[in-house]
């Protein structure tokens, strides 16, 4: 006979009705590392009425995300962000997220985005130009808004090419930000207050959302009428069809992924680039080998995709950022049927949290995993199995490619003439939401490097 296994992994036991929702609210990554410590890698934690299985072994993540991946949908903060984004791949489901899955990711291989790194290029220069003016004259850079704004010009040269005026981009700048704020709102809540509700906060998401929605479906439209040649993301989506050359993406649907890559292309970037650069600041030597690689590789010159198997020190920065700080911090999942996960047992309802920061700073996977080390990633200490940052499994980020193509070149940009340091160190403290931020402004003094 077949031993029955564990109903529930261990975990902390309370009376109160709120389950551990107060100590998560009040320090969620240092309660979250305090539970990993005193129950496992895999273990129950309860939010209110219901019990979260919190997965941080790199062989259970798997499991959820990989081996068992048609046992599990998206958990129901991803499912929240649908009012607002629609239906794209990071909040779709079943048949309609395989045939959009389809669809897009011959827009998302290698070969594809290299054309694309141009666009990247050129949207980044009024930030370089920016960043000069603030050494010249001595002024502190926020680096967290620079880099908000350098990644949202790229995603809209990405998506749009030219097809974007400035007058529009100066709308997306303004109405993404509320319409963002309002979707992690409602992911966090305990108790959420529905969309339809005429709140102040609804109301304002709404109006961006529309403002959003005129511009895309106006691009769209001109796209529809006149096709013009080129690689942007958008002409992709358009012309994107099946093997046997039917179907597509209707406007909807392209709408839908275009807000969706807004959201997806845009802060998770940031934060990377944000991190990177503060890491830069604390560790100068770090910083100076990597800029003596992007100039020994480009001399005067600017990158391009061909570049970045040449920047292997700054590729390891790149990926070591991503190890210490995943933006997708943590991946939500929810059982559609009765499954097992490291040997427990799971109901048909149950929810998972896989928590890719604390796999990623693991002991038991990394040696002196909280410290900034770039030499794991060319030495052979690195841990693939604990690296999940884009996701893994069918469901693993369609953007990873154009994420890593845009911190290297962005980064090799901003590393070739400038110089970062944050005096104070910088914020030591880290604030987990939908994605993981730091927990106050990165002021950098910015200086030119002849």
């Amino acid at each position: 006979m077949r031993p029955t296994p564990p109903a529930r992994p261990p975990g902390p036991r309370t009376r109160s009705p709120l389950g551990q929702a107060s100590a998560l609210r009040a320090d969620p990554l240092g309660y979250m590392r305090h539970l990993r410590t005193a129950y496992g890698d895999v273990l129950t934690l309860r939010i209110g009425p219901r019990d979260v299985l919190m997965v941080c072994d790199p062989a259970a993540a798997r499991e959820v995300l990989v081996e068992k991946a048609s046992s599990f949908r998206k958990g129901r903060g991803i499912q929240k962000m649908q009012d607002f984004l629609g239906s794209g791949l990071l909040t779709a489901e079943g048949q309609e997220w395989r045939t959009h899955r389809r669809l897009m990711q011959p827009a998302f291989h290698r070969s594809a985005l290299s054309g694309m790194a141009s666009s990247i290029v050129e949207a980044t220069q009024p930030t370089i130009g920016r960043l000069h003016q603030s050494a010249d004259r001595g002024q502190p850079v926020e680096v967290g808004g620079e880099m908000l704004r350098v990644t949202l010009r790229a995603i809209a040269a990405v998506l749009f090419g030219t097809g974007l005026s400035d007058a529009e981009l100066a709308v997306v700048e303004r109405e993404l930000p509320p319409l963002l704020d309002r979707t992690t709102q409602r992911v966090r809540a305990f108790i959420d207050v529905p969309t339809e509700w005429p709140t102040p906060a609804n109301r304002r998401a709404q109006a961006s959302g529309a403002a959003l929605d005129r511009i895309v479906a106006r691009i769209i439209a001109q796209r529809r009428a006149a096709p013009e040649p080129g690689h942007d993301l958008l002409g992709l989506l358009l012309s994107a069809r099946d093997e046997d050359g039917q179907g597509g993406l209707n406007d909807r649907e392209i709408r839908d992924e275009v807000m969706t890559l807004f959201l997806a292309g845009h802060e998770t970037t940031a934060t990377l680039l944000t991190f990177l650069l503060l890491e830069f600041a604390r560790h100068p030597d770090v910083q100076e080998r990597a800029r003596a690689e992007v100039r020994a590789v480009l001399g005067g010159r600017d990158p391009d995709a061909a570049d970045a198997p040449a920047l292997p020190y700054l590729n390891a920065c790149i990926q070591e950022a991503l190890r210490l700080y995943p933006p997708a911090w943590i991946v939500p999942r929810q059982a559609t049927e009765p499954v097992t996960v490291a040997g427990y047992s799971l109901p048909a309802g149950a929810s998972v949290s896989v928590n890719i920061f604390l796999m990623q700073r693991s002991p038991l996977a990394w040696r002196r995993p909280d410290n900034f080390d770039p030499e794991r990633w060319l030495n052979g200490t690195r841990t693939p199995d604990a690296f999940m940052p884009f996701g893994a499994g069918a469901r693993m980020c369609i953007g990873n490619h154009l994420a890593l193509l845009e911190a290297t070149l962005m980064s090799a940009l901003l590393l070739r003439d400038l110089s970062f340091d944050v005096p104070d160190g910088g914020p030591t403290g880290l604030s987990p939401s939908v994605t993981l931020k730091a927990d106050g402004p990165v002021i950098a003094h910015v200086t030119r490097v002849d």
